[in-house]
């Protein structure tokens, strides 16, 4: 995976060196070489930054089409390629590569927009379209690779990470209501915590001529009503297409001209992926290993290790070692850091990296596949039940202080169980410490309501299952949790995600709700399609997922979190008030490391946030 960056003007003036200092912001993405073009009137500027993965020798980039109408940066991977390059050649496309890249430029010359249901894999590309004067630019349908975009100085900038837009002169500034939303849910998919810095949704497309933005949606997750649900049928056939579909996902993920590695926590999903590797190979396994037993899984792992036939690593992370790296962390994910687990990431690439590996099979998105979390649990259970509790939700939220869900509950009916858990963990804790301008935003602010009626065609007659599935993957996962791309690129490691498959998903997506329950345990789903490939306690379904130990509960990285709340910038800020803050830490410091746990969002988001200030210059 590399980086890209592209400008656009009206008119033709974008000087040839007029990106360079966006393009040498991302070598880290792309250490393997660089390239830039711009087009014979000026009026683009196109910039990449190469991981060399596919076609080592020549896949270098820019690409260009060979009558000079097209021209592209990718960033990411486009599987099947093989079968679409051999389909290409036979109508007369001149390929000049073996790259996976070079399909979505040919296939945008035939086909324009339409050529991106064809594409499967995890990308964000640019395409200068020379004959219509546009920038045409795409982002994957779970938005597992980022894409940003800004208008500055009369042109509009396209870029893998928003370092790059600041070092072409977009100032940083914070976006207060889409902070404010994150702190009750969640900021839209097309909004980041900068000002006037937006992002492409995923499953979007954008095309921009320097004057205006134009975008459009090419794919979105079409859950099934409940009327065209089964309500039963041959579970064991079901299975079977589930195995095929997962297989499937995780063996194009595994074609690179490089060596192939895998996380490998003690939970089903990555235990599933290292199991369907070892089919073709010993696939190479790397664990994190954390201090106590608490949140260690080393031992689990090892054992999925063994079964697999793997050569394991493990990567021992002490909690001391976080302290060190509460910067680097915001700095290289450009976020809000909510838990330890970005040190934890962070870390985990760049060992794999000193490793030799380039790429890596991760586990993400098992849960939002298979009804994984606590959360969809109790949305599943209620969803079966008959919708018992939800007329009382909107009562006990208005008892609660939480007047800013009420408005999902009068729209849907209910409140999505993630959405409960993320405002009485978030938003509830951190309200105490905003400052009053700040905290009479917080209280306007009505989540979700924008893409509530946005995707009111997604929405309606679908279960309360499917419908909070919907909301979590349009917000959280694409906007946090996918956000570990920037740590793992931090040390250009290109993680790939077999569980965000739209083939998978399309499978998926037809299992009865009973289904997800059927047997107890969790992701019975998963497990009963891939358990005899899984160590036994994986196939119990008993393991909980990947936690790292909270910061706070560390004293030196304490008392770091201390000596950046004491600083200035949060004077300067119109968000916490400074005395309460100050207080709350030190009020953390005399307790005894088990009873901090409780305050670990709230204390790492507000030097969160001090940090993003300190580290990218921005201002309120």
């Amino acid at each position: 995976m590399c980086g890209i960056v592209a400008a656009v003007a009206a008119t033709g003036h974008l000087p040839p060196d007029g990106i360079d200092p966006a393009v040498r912001t991302l070598t880290h993405r792309g250490p393997d070489g660089s390239g830039t073009w711009r087009s014979p009137d000026g009026r683009a500027l196109l910039g990449h930054t190469r991981l060399a993965v596919i076609d080592l020798d020549g896949g270098r980039q820019p690409m260009h089409t060979a009558d000079g109408a097209y021209h592209l940066v990718a960033n990411g991977e486009f599987y099947g390629y093989q079968a679409i390059r051999r389909d290409l050649r036979r109508r007369g496309h001149l390929l000049a590569s073996r790259s996976d890249s070079e399909i979505a430029l040919h296939l945008y010359a035939e086909r324009g927009a339409a050529a991106l249901p064809l594409l499967r894999g995890e990308f964000a590309f640019a395409i200068w379209d020379q004959p219509r004067g546009e920038l045409f630019a795409a982002r994957d349908r779970f938005g597992i690779k980022p894409l940003y975009y800004t208008r500055h100085a009369g042109r509009i900038y396209l870029a893998s990470e928003i370092k790059a837009l600041l070092a072409l002169g977009v100032p940083a500034r914070w976006d207060s209501a889409a902070l404010a939303e994150h702190l009750v849910v969640c900021q839209p998919a097309d909004r980041t915590l900068f000002a006037d810095i937006r992002q492409v949704p995923p499953g979007c497309w954008l095309r921009t001529d320097g004057r205006d933005v134009r975008l459009g949606s090419y794919w979105d997750l079409d859950l099934p009503a409940v009327t065209e649900l089964p309500s039963g049928g041959d579970r064991g056939r079901h299975l079977a297409a589930l195995r095929e579909a997962v297989m499937d996902a995780v063996q194009v993920r595994m074609c690179a001209d490089v060596p192939v590695a895998y996380h490998l926590s003690g939970g089903m999903d990555s235990g599933t992926i290292v199991a369907v590797a070892a089919r073709s190979r010993p696939p190479a396994t790397f664990t994190v290993r954390f201090d106590g037993d608490a949140f260690d899984e080393g031992e689990q792992a090892r054992r999925s290790a063994i079964r697999a036939g793997a050569v394991h690593t493990e990567i021992p992370i002490s909690g001391s070692e976080f302290a060190g790296h509460v910067e680097a962390v915001v700095a290289h994910g450009e976020m809000i850091q909510e838990n330890s687990h970005g040190i934890a990431r962070l870390r985990q690439a760049e060992l794999i990296r000193a490793h030799g590996y380039r790429v890596v099979l991760a586990g993400e998105g098992g849960d939002e596949m298979f009804a994984g979390y606590p959360q969809s649990r109790v949305d599943l259970a209620r969803t079966l039940g008959g919708g018992a509790g939800f007329a009382a939700a909107r009562d006990r939220l208005t008892a609660a202080g939480a007047e800013h869900l009420t408005g999902i509950v009068d729209r849907l009916g209910f409140l999505p169980a993630w959405i409960l858990d993320r405002y009485l963990s978030v938003g509830a804790a951190v309200r105490p410490l905003l400052r009053p301008g700040f905290a009479a935003q917080f209280a306007t602010v009505r989540p979700c309501g924008d893409l509530i009626d946005a995707a009111h065609d997604q929405l309606r007659g679908r279960s309360a299952f499917h419908q909070s599935s919907y909301l979590f993957a349009k917000t959280w996962l694409c906007n946090y949790l996918l956000a570990a791309e920037r740590l793992d690129m931090a040390h250009a490691l290109e993680v790939r995600l077999p569980f965000l498959d739209h083939q998978l998903l399309a499978v998926v997506k037809w299992t009865p709700l009973p289904w997800y329950a059927e047997g107890g345990g969790s992701k019975p789903l998963l497990r009963d399609a891939m358990g005899d490939l899984l160590a036994p306690e994986l196939a119990a379904g008993t393991k909980r997922g990947f936690q790292a130990p909270p910061a706070v509960t560390d004293d030196a990285t304490l008392r770091r979190l201390r000596q950046i709340v004491a600083e200035d910038t949060v004077e300067t800020l119109p968000f916490f008030a400074p005395e309460r803050v100050r207080a709350l830490v030190a009020r953390l410091a005399e307790l005894p490391p088990a009873r901090r746990v409780g305050y670990e969002r709230v204390v790492q988001i507000v030097t969160g946030v001090l940090l993003m200030t300190t580290t990218f210059g921005m201002s309120a």
